[in-house]
């Protein structure tokens, strides 16, 4: 009887020490998990602090073909009637403008752990990036077509063809920024944060971890809004 005893004290005494020392393992997981979230989080918000002189994080150029209209009638009163003189019609084709993307800094990022080795990182669309636009400064490669009516010698079609070349620059930022050309831009982008940040949270979590990329317009609408850490 008393070895009896003694087996199951024996056996409680093991049961409790594997018990204790589950609970110090997952206390410390979970310290372990908490800080590698907050040392993410504070990582994202250091990068995004840097990146802002930039507009955020450059994730490629693209080659953009622009076109430009411009339409102008003249007319003049005549007895209180206006009495259509004729108009110009100017088209320009404008190919090799250039365009930088980048993924915006400001609202749409958040980062978080999934474990130990996965984040998840969540990132705005890529844009064009409206300071950084190379537009084609060679006049001889544009291509400028003149729809003009019998007044073409009274009302000259030069003046509007300078005026056509200002709207250039909107055009090259509008051409870049369709849906077709940011559609090619995702898959750069989405691998540039990846590397970027796959760099970044390895060096400040001090462990190789592995990053999911995925944009802001992609998270279900059913799910919670993403906030800024």
């Amino acid at each position: 009887m008393v070895a009896l005893i003694a087996v199951v004290i024996f056996a409680v005494r093991c049961d409790l020490i594997g018990t204790a020392q589950r609970l110090r393992a997952l206390v410390r997981d979970a310290l372990t998990f908490n800080l590698m979230q907050s040392t993410v989080q504070q990582s994202l918000l250091t990068a995004l602090g840097d990146l802002r002189p930039d507009g955020g994080l450059v994730v490629g150029w693209r080659e953009v073909q622009a076109r430009v209209f411009t339409d102008r009638t003249t007319s003049i009163g005549v007895f209180g009637v206006q009495v259509p003189l004729g108009s110009v019609r100017i088209e320009l084709d404008v190919p090799g403008n250039r365009v930088q993307y980048l993924l915006p800094e400001g609202d749409g990022w958040s980062a978080s752990a999934l474990d130990a080795k996965t984040i998840l990182l969540t990132v705005p669309p890529p844009a064009v990036n409206d300071r950084v636009v190379e537009v084609q400064s060679d006049p001889s490669r544009i291509r400028v077509t003149i729809d003009n009516d019998w007044m073409e010698h009274i009302i000259p079609s030069g003046g509007d063809i300078d005026k056509a070349k200002a709207l250039i620059r909107a055009a090259v930022i509008e051409a870049g920024g369709s849906r077709p050309a940011l559609a090619e831009v995702r898959l750069e982008a989405r691998n540039t944060a990846r590397t970027f940040f796959g760099g970044l949270f390895s060096q400040t979590t001090g462990s190789d971890v592995t990053v999911i990329v995925q944009f802001s317009d992609e998270v279900p609408a059913d799910q919670a809004p993403l906030h800024k850490p």
